[in-house]
């Protein structure tokens, strides 16, 4: 059985859909560098993608939402961002059985308060693999 009591994903993302504005102008109001930005099926509508740390997941989590939270909240109001959503990511080992994890609550707070959903990715691993 796999159990995590500790909250440790390997990859955290915001992901942001339904951007109106140039990439440039976006990573300058969110003060960081979107790792990602592709046009969408709608017309002057864009995905961007901002890679978030991991060595210090909860800290990381409260950055974000320091540095960036109430710029979200705005754009997302008026429309600039369509959706805006911060996806974490954890491994399930091929053998495990169950796996849980915890997002503390005051950082799901922090991340919820400016209207960014929290996405949970699981993927299945073999263990063996990670161990090489």
């Amino acid at each position: 059985m796999v159990l995590m009591s500790q909250f440790e994903p390997f990859a955290m993302a915001l992901r942001l859909s339904g951007v109106t504005v140039q990439q440039q102008d976006l990573d300058i109001a969110l003060k960081q560098l979107s790792v990602r930005y592709e046009p969408e099926d709608a017309d002057n509508s864009f995905y961007a993608q901002i890679d978030v740390p991991v060595s210090n997941p909860v800290r990381a989590i409260l950055d974000l939402a320091d540095r960036s939270g109430a710029t979200i909240a705005a754009m997302l109001d008026d429309r600039r961002i369509g959706k805006a959503v911060l996806d974490i990511a954890f491994d399930y080992p091929a053998e495990g059985e169950s796996m849980s994890a915890r997002l503390p609550a005051h950082a799901a707070a922090a991340i919820a308060g400016f209207g960014i959903d929290i996405e949970i990715s699981v993927y299945l691993t073999d263990v063996e693999d990670d161990e090489e």
